[in-house]
């Protein structure tokens, strides 16, 4: 973990507060730690919204320490660099992610890839009850959903200025995510399925498609098809849920990409890889109902995978937002929609009761 000498103390500004499970957020006056030499200072303009900030508040995944500041897919503006930080000036646009820090020791940390650090990275906003990922006192820090941020500049991401906030904010959590497990596992010309159409899977199908996948979207009947022929699916299959359906694409794909944040049998989405083929699960569902039971006959005999996959590190991630500078310059292809701060509570519902297709 990073450690320097104070520069400047404590700072007080204004955030969005959770100040309990489940209770709606509350602006309200914070206290942000000192800036050191190795910080830099940011004022916020953006963040998105992530299902993530809704299983928070909600403490969904029991890891959540209250008073809580959401907030992950952060875009701002630099307006103070510590002494000992270079590649950062005052007025340049950064992204804040999943990550504030990290053992940067390990071979892992030492590749950029702090998404798996050995000794546990420092998410954002994680406290105590994280475990090895909230190694931070409880509430030192705090999330995006703030005024202004003081984060480890080795963790802000530079933003180039064909990128805007509405494209951005999406790529650098739910983008982020779904980007790892491309990386790990889709090779050009590869047949990749993504279940789940949301705001994972579609960043997962543009992605995927970036990377020279096949890509092909599955969902529950075909509400969501036009969005995804929109956003590069080179084809789509309403078939969750309907086992004929899936048993007509057994034996279909390389790699299927998992989104869905609700645990559901596997066995049917199994049943579609190929010999070889990987199932990747990246949408994590509630601590209460997060096990899954499996036919090992399946995964011995057809050689099947069955991987997971969390956020991103600093390398890839780096390298995502670089692809994107050159190739997303339309943010209504996201579907995103950018909404003032006062209206957090009333959309983080929206969120959770899944009645809209739009990213915020």
């Amino acid at each position: 973990m990073s450690s320097s000498k104070f520069e400047e103390g404590p700072k007080v500004t204004e955030a969005w507060v959770c100040y309990e499970k489940g209770a709606p957020l509350k602006l309200a006056e914070i206290a942000l730690p000192p800036l050191t030499a190795t910080m830099i200072e940011v004022e916020m303009t953006h963040c998105g919204l992530c299902h993530t900030d809704l299983h928070m508040r909600d403490n969904d995944w029991g890891i959540s320490d209250y008073p809580i500041v959401l907030g992950h897919e952060g875009v701002g503006t630099v307006v103070k660099v510590g002494s000992c930080v270079r590649g950062f000036e005052t007025g340049d646009t950064v992204g804040i992610h999943w990550i504030r820090d990290s053992c940067q020791v390990c071979s892992n940390c030492c590749e950029g890839r702090e998404n798996i650090c050995t000794d546990g990275y420092q998410g954002t906003y994680l406290g105590p009850s994280a475990g090895i990922w909230g190694k931070t006192p409880h509430n030192t820090h705090g999330g995006a959903f703030s005024k202004v941020m003081r984060i480890e500049a080795r963790f802000a991401i530079q933003i180039p200025p064909s990128l805007t906030p509405e494209v951005i904010c999406p790529l650098l959590c739910g983008g982020g995510t779904v980007f790892e497990a491309i990386v790990e596992y889709v090779k050009p010309g590869s047949q990749v399925a993504v279940s789940s159409i949301g705001g994972l899977g579609t960043a997962a199908i543009k992605l995927a498609k970036m990377y020279g996948g096949q890509v092909t979207a599955l969902s529950r009947g075909e509400a969501k098809k036009d969005k995804a022929l929109s956003v590069g699916a080179d084809g789509y299959y309403g078939c969750l849920g309907n086992d004929m359906m899936m048993d007509a694409l057994a034996g279909t794909f390389d790699v299927l990409i998992d989104t869905c944040p609700v645990n559901k049998p596997i066995d049917h989405l199994i049943g579609l890889l190929k010999i070889g083929g990987t199932y990747v699960r990246v949408g994590l569902p509630n601590a209460s109902d997060n096990t899954f039971t499996y036919n090992f006959g399946e995964l011995v005999c057809g050689q099947k995978k069955i991987a997971g996959s969390i956020v991103t590190g600093t390398k890839r991630l780096n390298h995502l937002v670089n692809l994107a500078s050159g190739l997303t310059a339309d943010s209504d292809e996201w579907k995103t929609e950018v909404l003032p701060f006062s209206d957090v509570n009333e959309t983080m519902e929206l969120l959770k009761d899944g009645k809209t297709g739009s990213t915020w």
